[in-house]
């Protein structure tokens, strides 16, 4: 066996292959002979890597995508803590049963008896035999098992483990040496690859590697986790990505090329239905195979692993067309603007999560998710029962196993067994679901199939014209919404992305571009887009902003960017006050001076807001004066887009001329101040609703009431203003009554402003706008009456 070495991209990313010798040119160049043929059945047997599922669940749902006709299973046979010794004593009751085609096996990172490397015990005389005998035992139980396993006449794949960092400055203790003994296993498993003539896939080379590149510049990176053993997410994906590497499998999604307005190459793929006409291309197209959705909280491996040019390219190349700016729309839907140039080298589809196509195969991700986690819970009850119960009851009756549990309990607890907490823990969680196997087995059963009704292919209507670049008039002052998502979770910071917070989705801004609403306001956090004060703006954090903005001029629609930090922000994990000792107003300007500098040519930025709800500011340092600053160190870097300041006190409208009148003293360079204004219709003016609509005590007119002190002010000084927050349950039809009539007047008295809240994590959230399951909330219809202050 051998490795081939490979410099990816400009990163200068190393990537080891392992080849399998035994594989012809004709199979490689064959790429509809893939290794697993419908029909098969594919057991993943190992410890506790195997049992989280996550490598070879993305290896399911690469087959799931790129091979819709060619139907495989997939089993979880995991069990965490195991080794090839547990391998053999489960084999009968848990192996052999599921009759599989192919097995696939890893051991190793249990086998080493990590135990032996503890810092205590390395001044023990024998523990250096005892590390040589602990491998010595891993080699002879697993030729043993896979004697007994190519009895079945199983095909068998062996895998080499997955690495052990003690490289990486982690939080749990480093047991120096085990990486060292994982690697002698991996030579092990080389030596019994050959004599049982089976294939090897090694994660450990590349998993060594990847993880010391990763090092290099960060000390505290890692490819698995801080346990130093299992891989997160990332890792796992570097896993399937090898396996399927090392196995040759068919990588384009499709390819189609246009030239002259006739097709020259296509590839898994019809195409029907072309016409060219002078500004326009359509044509219906039926691909074979969907894009590979990679999970959020994966997508780091992709730089670390080629995989979307080994592995995800979706090409769609169209030659000879006019210079200029088109637009590609797929069933309606806008992907993206692309210029001449582009079109002509060739765009990747399945990067563009917002195709039909990739919508499709999120479906499959999710059903496919479904089965890894019902596969795990099954695992965890055979976890139990392999690990802890006598064999007699393997597989008996409930009764007998409660009764042996609780007398095993009774005996901890009386001896005072310091375990006992642990196995009271373990033994509660597999008592309640025990009961549930039957169930969870009929799920695993039905779930592959509607893994295979999801992915089959769809066609789909392709357009390309040329793009409408021109930005509607601002001076019709559209009405909008809020975007929420990227500020969730404040108190986490930065926090994760996609777990702790989102970004709202290119196919939030079509929906409700398709209801006529032209502007969003899209909530962040400083500290998310500046992690430390004066430091450099976070270049991943302003990647997603920036794509937002992006997104949305393709789709000629404005973006206001609100800091949405309440006048405050966290400096060594305590909340400040602007303009505190701890956060000085200079501060403030250097974040916003940097934002301007980045965004001052969006053409789609409809104003800067300063910031949402300043409240409870100092004394001393009042709002006035921080928004003063900031206007200044803005319009150093851009004397062209507006900036929008709150009123102090929660930008109330209500209480607006007593805690922000003087905000009409504020200078601008530009004379392009937008003033913004919040208001809610609960009692508290909370945005709360604690209560019903009576307990409350709101009228039809609470929202005229608390929007004029606002809009007088604007009149008496001659102020342009906007009301950034305003939003009302979807519990009884009367909050939209009030909401109707709000809007009506602010519309009258030329005040646009953005509905509270739209955004894709709100679930039940009374007051969102998102649509559920496709159907559009109440609160929408009155929203779509006011598009627009001016105009039709």
């Amino acid at each position: 066996m051998k490795y081939l070495h490979i410099k990816y991209g400009s990163n200068m990313m190393l990537v080891w292959v392992l080849l399998i010798t035994f594989i012809s040119n004709a199979y490689a160049q064959n790429k509809e002979d893939i290794l697993f043929k419908s029909g098969d059945k594919i057991a993943f047997i190992g410890n506790s890597i195997t049992h989280n599922g996550d490598f070879h669940h993305y290896i399911l749902l690469y087959y799931a995508t790129r091979f819709p006709d060619k139907k495989v299973t997939f089993y979880n046979l995991g069990i965490k803590g195991d080794n090839a010794n547990s391998f053999l004593r489960r084999m009968d009751a848990d192996i052999i049963p599921h009759k599989a085609g192919w097995s696939i096996v890893m051991a190793g990172m249990n086998d080493v008896n990590r135990g032996l490397y503890t810092p205590e015990k390395q001044a023990e005389p024998d523990i250096q035999q005892r590390k040589e005998r602990a491998l010595k035992d891993f080699e002879s139980y697993y030729d043993s098992f896979l004697t007994r396993l190519k009895r079945t006449k199983t095909n068998i794949i062996l895998q080499k483990p997955s690495i052990y960092d003690q490289t990486g400055d982690l939080t749990a203790v480093n047991l120096v040496g085990v990486n060292g003994a994982l690697e002698k296993c991996g030579k092990i498993i080389d030596k019994l690859a050959k004599k049982h003539k089976v294939m090897v896939i090694d994660y450990w080379t590349i998993m060594h590697e990847v993880n010391a590149n990763l090092q290099q510049t960060d000390v505290k990176s890692t490819i698995v986790g801080q346990d130093r053993v299992h891989p997160g997410p990332p890792g796992h994906f570097v896993m399937a990505y090898t396996f399927l590497k090392a196995m040759d499998t068919p990588n384009n999604v499709s390819s189609l090329t246009i030239d002259k307005g006739s097709i020259t190459d296509v590839k898994y793929g019809t195409v029907s239905n072309l016409n060219m006409q002078e500004d326009e291309l359509t044509f219906d197209y039926l691909e074979e195979r969907l894009p590979f959705p990679v999970p959020p909280e994966a997508e780091k491996a992709l730089t670390l692993v080629p995989f979307v040019d080994d592995f995800n390219t979706q090409l769609l190349q169209v030659k000879d067309l006019e210079e200029g700016v088109y637009t590609l729309t797929i069933d309606d839907i806008l992907i993206s603007n692309f210029t001449q140039e582009e079109l002509a080298k060739g765009i990747n589809l399945a990067e563009r999560k917002n195709t039909p196509q990739y919508q499709q195969a999120l479906k499959v991700f999710k059903e496919a998710v479904a089965y890894r986690n019902v596969q795990r819970q099954l695992r965890e009850i055979k976890f139990v029962e392999f690990s802890y119960l006598p064999k007699e009851l393997w597989g008996g009756d409930f009764e007998p196993i409660k009764t042996f549990i609780s007398e095993y309990l009774s005996f901890l607890q009386v001896s005072k067994d310091a375990r006992y907490e642990t196995f009271h823990s373990i033994f509660e969680a597999y008592l309640k679901n025990k009961p549930q196997q039957m169930d969870l087995e009929k799920q695993a059963n039905t779930l592959p199939e509607a893994i295979y009704q999801l992915n089959q292919p769809q066609s789909h209507r392709f357009r390309l014209a040329k793009a409408d670049l021109d930005m509607p008039d601002r001076s019709e002052a559209p009405f909008g919404v809020n975007l929420a998502g990227a500020e969730f979770a404040h108190q986490k910071t930065p926090g994760v992305y996609n777990r702790d917070y989102t970004y709202p989705t290119v196919a939030e801004l079509d929906y409700f571009k398709s209801k006529g609403l032209t502007l969003f306001r899209l909530p962040f956090l400083w500290e998310r887009i500046q992690h430390e004060l004066d430091g450099a703006l976070d270049e991943v954090e302003l990647g997603r902003m920036m794509a937002f903005v992006d997104a949305a001029r393709e789709r000629n629609l404005w973006v206001i960017l609100d800091m949405h930090n309440y006048g405050r922000r966290f400096v060594n994990g305590t909340r400040e006050i602007i303009g505190s000792a701890n956060l000085p107003i200079k501060h403030f300007e250097d974040v916003w001076g940097k934002l301007a500098e980045q965004f001052r040519t969006k053409e789609n930025i409809w104003a800067y807001g300063l910031m949402n709800e300043p409240h409870g500011m100092l004394d001393s340092i009042p709002w006035f004066n921080i928004a003063q600053r900031a206007i200044f160190k803005i319009r150093e870097m851009d004397m062209d887009t507006p900036i929008m300041v709150g009123g102090d006190s929660w930008s109330s409208t209500y209480r607006w001329q007593q805690a922000s009148g003087n905000l009409k003293d504020l200078v601008d360079p530009s004379a392009n101040l937008i003033f913004e204004g919040h208001l809610y219709f609960d009692k508290d003016a909370s945005g709360t609703y604690k209560g019903t609509y009576d307990e409350e005590g709101t009228t039809p007119e609470t929202g005229i009431v608390r929007a004029r002190p606002f809009v007088e002010w604007l009149k008496e000084n001659n102020l342009k203003g906007f009301v950034g927050e305003y939003g009302v349950p979807d519990d009884d039809p009367r909050w939209l009554v009030t909401l109707d009539n709000m809007l009506n007047y602010l519309k009258d008295n030329g005040v646009n402003g953005t509905y509270w809240a739209a955004g894709p994590w709100w679930n039940k959230y009374k007051l969102a706008i998102e649509p559920r399951d496709g159907i559009d909330r109440p609160q929408l219809k009155v929203l779509l009456k006011y598009l627009k202050v001016n105009g039709k």
